[in-house]
């Protein structure tokens, strides 16, 4: 016998036994001694579970399509963070001046000369002491709502950094800055208490 006739002869016996199980298939315990003789791992098979329409959510997820959930737009890109950018650029260069100008456009800290110049006379003190600004960091920002925005930086001094708080309120279609402080008093960044009045620079509505 040829090797085609003995190849031809196997495929007819196998499809022969396949036929003889499926007519009549083994227990579950002549199938476990069957493995266990040839020494063929055991496999564990799970049944499909029904099929999930196309387009049907599954666990929050659809198939075959990247579900994109709208999150909460970020106040600071849309205008504050641009606003104390060109702010700390001018400080950096030494224009405390034209830093204040861009700061408090359209706001009312700007209808108030008095109180605008005792701001920069104390800005510029406060470099004096602490070294010239030479960038800063984002801190954090906190929106209460859509409309109003703290938003926290730190100063990098030559000599010893500062805290920033500007406060941001938008009326109709811009940012308005309302409200600052600057103080020295680093450990309320740390979450840590804070000891006496931190030395503090404020102005806006309702500043005394």
């Amino acid at each position: 016998m040829n090797r085609r006739s003995i190849l031809a002869f196997l495929l007819v016996g196998t499809a022969a036994i396949l036929h003889a199980q499926e007519k009549a298939p083994a227990s579950k315990s002549e199938k476990a001694e069957k493995a266990e003789k040839s020494g063929t791992p055991k496999v564990l098979t799970f049944q499909p579970v029904a099929k999930v329409p196309d387009n049907v959510s599954e666990s929050g997820v659809t198939r075959g399509v990247v579900v994109t959930r709208p999150s909460e737009p970020n106040p600071m890109a849309d205008g504050p963070s641009q606003i104390v950018a060109t702010f700390f650029a001018s400080l950096r260069e030494g224009k405390i001046d034209d830093g204040y100008a861009t700061l408090t456009k359209d706001s009312k800290i700007a209808e108030k000369p008095e109180e605008l110049r005792q701001l920069k006379a104390k800005t510029r003190e406060a470099i004096e002491v602490f070294g010239a600004i030479s960038g800063y960091d984002f801190v954090e920002s906190r929106a209460i709502g859509q409309r109003l925005l703290r938003a926290t930086f730190v100063s990098q001094g030559k000599v010893f950094p500062l805290r920033w708080r500007f406060y941001f309120y938008k009326p109709e279609n811009a940012w308005r800055l309302i409200d600052m402080r600057v103080d020295d008093k680093l450990t309320g960044l740390f979450d840590e208490p804070e000891e006496g009045k931190p030395d503090e620079l404020k102005s806006g509505a309702g500043l005394q």
